[in-house]
């Protein structure tokens, strides 16, 4: 794939996953946050299955690939998005960001221990730290920890550590599994773990009842899912999983320019600051040293 298309490709990435974090806020409909959950991704794993034939793809076979699709399924669409959507009814938006940027320390770290090609260097780390000191500033005026929050905070650090144990394992065991064969039997097998444990809570099982619910879930299932895993897992066979993980410091400073565009809203200094904090960190994590 051409550096060129693959950087739109990102952008893409960045873009979608910064407005779905507000989605996910405004879209639970009066029903359980796994329970909406789980209606997600059972939409957007009927959508994904006839993708599979549609782009010449197997189905995955043999135990290694099999075992992928179920930590996917349990890991990322299950444990992450869970946590997510639990979490989210607690949090402000800000706050969430914050928290779910500790995704490229996780990352790097986790990286370092299980594949060859992605050491952590000095460098590496303090590109990382940086970044996140960027998300942190974006959100620095309105950033309120409650310790009464604590078990929705940790909840989002869970996310971001189940995330990026799902991308390290597919970087490591997915390379001959085409993105749609491995994205929907997982995501099929996280909206059945989603429903059980909605019922677990005592949530139950149940579809949206209005058309503004169904939206979100639409949007979220087909943008937020189908979409954005088909590139994120496209981009993982020749991107490092570390170069996908800071996505999520990126997010937070999209869903600030599309505010600012889109609703008139007005960037502050902290903001550019911010943004600048995270554009350098990238750089600095991303880029050989001069020699």
């Amino acid at each position: 794939m051409r550096r060129g298309w693959s950087a739109a490709l990102y952008a893409l990435l960045c873009a979608i996953w910064g407005s779905t974090w507000l989605v996910i806020k405004v879209g639970y409909g009066g029903l359980g946050p796994l329970n909406v959950a789980a209606v997600r991704f059972f939409v957007a794993a009927a959508l994904f299955a006839p993708l599979v034939p549609l782009l010449g793809a197997r189905w995955p076979r043999g135990r290694d690939e099999w075992t992928l699709v179920v930590i996917e399924g349990l890991v990322l669409f299950g444990a992450d998005y869970g946590l997510i959507y639990w979490a989210e009814q607690d949090l402000d938006s800000g706050l969430t960001a914050i928290l779910f940027a500790t995704l490229p320390l996780m990352t790097v770290g986790l990286a370092h221990l299980s594949l060859p090609g992605e050491r952590l260097t000095r460098r590496k780390l303090a590109g990382t730290l940086l970044a996140f000191i960027g998300v942190a500033v974006l959100f620095g005026d309105e950033l309120r920890i409650d310790p009464a929050r604590a078990g929705p905070m940790l909840a989002v650090v869970g996310a971001a550590f189940a995330a990026a144990v799902a991308g390290i394992a597919a970087k490591r065991y997915g390379q001959a599994l085409h993105p749609a064969a491995l994205n929907a039997p997982a995501m099929l097998l996280g909206a059945v773990v989603l429903a059980a444990a909605s019922f677990a809570m005592g949530d139950g099982f149940a579809l949206p009842r209005d058309t503004s619910t169904w939206a979100a879930v639409g949007y979220l299932a087909v943008a937020g899912s189908v979409v954005t895993f088909l590139i994120y897992f496209t981009l993982l066979k020749t991107w490092s999983v570390t170069s996908l993980s800071f996505i999520s410091v990126f997010t937070p400073a999209v869903a600030l320019l599309l505010g600012a565009v889109l609703l008139g809203e007005r960037l502050t200094a902290p903001d550019l600051a911010g943004a600048a904090l995270i554009l350098a960190g990238v750089v600095v994590a991303l880029t050989a040293p001069a020699i």
